[in-house]
């Protein structure tokens, strides 16, 4: 199977009022094709409006004081007591294995003070507690496996962002090297094998200045896609315009590496 943008694909297929089983490698494959397409088209009219506004206003900027520096993130906290995979483990220990995973490791590398909340995908319904990811079964090829994905805003003194997660279970595989026709040609790409797995980061910036930073970690057993942006705003169809929200995304490259690999994230 060709490499997926898993995200944009099951934000098109993924909704509460979908059936358990029917969410195909075909379409999921349709759709992310279509996204990856579609996700930077949005610069358009916008930029054109925005260098205007950035040539008229230069000699304003030029002459003011740059922003005070945000406190520093805390150094990450342990995630160990959130356990790893064990032997009987059931459905709902394991849901919230990696809700306690993703909270622990995103809280303790965002700014203080940092505020969280559950984006939807359209149709959907925001979860209650936006680090719990939902779980879905999906089908590919007569095998039957679940994929586990969240998507949350957050926010803080310097603006909107967001992160997704996608968990995806061995039925699928995906392209873990840059020769992937879904990157776009702007895009920045690198890869590495690590002990856990092999590695993949891309990096992506419109002529707004919507920044795509993802990490892909692919397994034998599980792949691992996580992404975070900065816009708060989900991605809702065909060259939706999303707006810059702030100058950086939450997570920064690196960080999104320390959490791929963590143990805690493999169902």
């Amino acid at each position: 199977m060709e490499d997926l943008d898993v995200r944009s694909a099951l934000t098109d297929y993924v909704t509460d009022a979908e059936p358990p089983i029917g969410l195909t490698g075909d379409a999921v494959l349709a759709a992310s094709k279509r996204s990856r397409r579609r996700r930077l088209s949005a610069a358009g009219i916008a930029s054109a409006a925005f260098a205007v506004v950035a040539i008229l206003g230069a000699t304003s900027l030029l002459a003011t004081p740059p922003p005070p520096q945000s406190p520093r993130p805390a150094e990450p906290a342990p995630v160990k007591r959130c356990g790893e995979r064990t032997a009987g483990e059931t459905a709902q220990q394991l849901l919230a294995r990696l809700t306690c995973t993703v909270e622990t490791a995103v809280r303790s590398r965002v700014a203080p003070g940092a505020r969280f909340e559950s984006l939807p995908v359209p149709g959907g319904s925001p979860q209650p507690d936006p680090f719990r990811p939902t779980a879905r079964q999906v089908e590919e090829n007569g095998e039957v496996g679940t994929v586990y994905y969240l998507d949350m805003r957050v926010s803080d003194d310097r603006g909107a962002g967001s992160i997704h997660l996608r968990v995806l279970p061995p039925l699928y595989h995906p392209i873990t090297s840059c020769d992937d026709r879904t990157i776009p040609e702007t895009a920045t790409c690198s890869t590495r094998r690590l002990p856990e797995g092999d590695l993949r980061e891309t990096a992506e910036r419109n002529g707004e200045g919507l920044l795509i930073l993802e990490t892909m970690l692919g397994t034998p057993t599980v792949s691992i896609h996580l992404t975070t942006e900065n816009t708060g705003a989900v991605e809702i169809g065909d060259g939706a315009y999303r707006p810059v929200e702030r100058g950086e995304p939450p997570l920064t490259s690196a960080q999104l590496q320390e959490i791929v690999t963590l143990p805690g994230l493999v169902p």
